[in-house]
């Protein structure tokens, strides 16, 4: 049974941003916020430096998180309009 390939084929490419890098961004602006916070207000009573900023960290990456998703899905659908397609021809080098 052979299988016939077409000679042509219609290929669609959207470049779209990926998700993960806006994601730890956030978190990486929530850790700067906290620690300039603590270092400008000083650890919460009861607590070390380090529990502060892991705490305020963690408060504030639910913000930050939040927005910098937003911003990849604004990204993302702003970038349905640069979709393209394009006309693939199968070159006779190819071993398939």
């Amino acid at each position: 049974m052979s299988s016939q390939v077409p000679a042509d084929r219609q290929v669609t490419v959207r470049p779209t941003p990926k998700l993960v890098p806006f994601l730890v961004a956030g978190v990486l602006v929530a850790l700067v916020a906290a620690v300039v916070v603590v270092l400008i207000t000083g650890p919460a009573e009861d607590y070390a430096l380090a529990a502060s900023i892991g705490y305020l960290t963690l408060v504030l990456s639910l913000a930050t998180v939040s927005v910098a998703a937003g911003i990849w899905l604004f990204l993302e659908r702003r970038s349905r309009r640069r979709t393209r397609t394009y006309s693939a021809t199968r070159s006779q080098n190819d071993p398939s």
